[in-house]
């Protein structure tokens, strides 16, 4: 890993001989790992003794005492051993960092480094596309911030703030996702963090709520949160729910639907959403459009839907043989 930033040098600049600088920085980098690797080697001997590993209870304290007697494992062992994670972290070995900081969290007292141990795996996690596994750190991680009774309150909000961007990357690739961002954004404290210090999640808040049917239910609770936030963030697809759900603006949620496939393609997170965000957008209109009219003009669907009247009317037919609907 110490040779890797010299290999892109060489295949960058097509020559054997980097600059003075680099050497330097090479030789810090290997005498560092040198000193950790040193300083951590006898707790990294023991975790590779599964039975002796699996043998350690939860008590912290009970466990450090044992490591001391039984291995010379103490306190600077300990904290090596995060320290060693982070670096492997920084060189991008982010399998061995994983590893080592899940042990760190098991033996460490430091609950300062514990916790951003616990924020290491996240990271460790999610760069390694480990969505399970990155999910269950972030409930992890809600629950440890949610119980800190003695944070400050300013602190606490931030931390909340974090754990909603950091789930980003989790709950739009995890199964069941979807549903949990929703869960998460409208439950009390976060949805605080978010109108406090990032109402730019409204987006994703909106884009996750459209898209998972079984939380069609909280639609209703989405729309209040976007409405009283709209005087500081709004884009087309908040705008779209605005028009459709609050305002009952047919018009204006066809124009704000027809930004929204542009909108979310270049988005980062929900690029691989935008199809299932308009498909299901329509749908919401459909379903609209049908409680407050008794009687239905195909072509006047077709325009509230964005579609030519041929493919608006195949679309229907679709969804009512799909559904089963009693309709004619």
């Amino acid at each position: 890993m110490v040779d890797y930033a010299l290999d892109i040098y060489k295949s960058v600049h097509g020559t054997e001989a980097p600059p003075p600088d680099m050497v330097a920085r090479r030789a810090d980098v290997i005498a560092r790992l040198g000193a950790l690797q040193a300083a951590a080697a006898p707790v990294v001997a023991f975790l590779q003794d599964e039975a002796a590993v699996r043998a350690l209870g939860q008590d912290k304290a009970a466990n450090l005492a044992h490591l001391q007697a039984a291995h010379g494992i103490g306190p600077p062992q300990v904290a090596a051993l995060y320290h060693y994670a982070k670096f492997q972290f920084e060189c991008g070995n982010y399998g061995a960092a994983a590893e080592f900081l899940h042990h760190y969290r098991a033996l460490g007292t430091d609950g300062g480094r514990v916790l951003a141990a616990m924020w290491g795996s996240l990271a460790c996690e999610v760069l390694l596309q480990r969505w399970d596994a990155a999910s269950a750190s972030v409930a992890r991680l809600r629950e440890v911030i949610d119980a800190d009774a003695f944070a400050p309150p300013a602190l606490a909000l931030q931390r909340r703030a974090w754990l909603a961007h950091w789930a980003l990357f989790v709950f739009f690739n995890a199964d069941g996702g979807r549903a949990a961002l929703v869960d998460l954004l409208l439950s009390d404290r976060y949805a605080a963090a978010l109108q406090l210090l990032a109402p730019h999640l409204l987006r994703y808040l909106c884009v996750a709520a459209v898209v998972t049917k079984r939380r069609r239910a909280t639609l209703k609770e989405v729309v209040r949160l976007v409405d009283q936030e709209a005087y500081q963030y709004g884009d087309a697809a908040t705008a779209f729910l605005r028009c459709l759900l609050s305002s009952h603006d047919f018009e204006g949620a066809q124009a704000r639907l027809a930004e929204c496939g542009p909108l979310l393609a270049g988005d980062f997170f929900v690029a691989s959403l935008a199809g299932e965000f308009v498909e299901a957008a329509r749908l919401l209109v459909f379903e609209a459009y049908c409680r407050v009219h008794a009687r239905i003009d195909l072509g006047a669907l077709a325009d509230r839907l964005g579609l030519e009247a041929a493919a608006a009317e195949a679309w229907v037919v679709g969804l009512v043989r799909g559904a089963r609907l009693d309709a004619r």
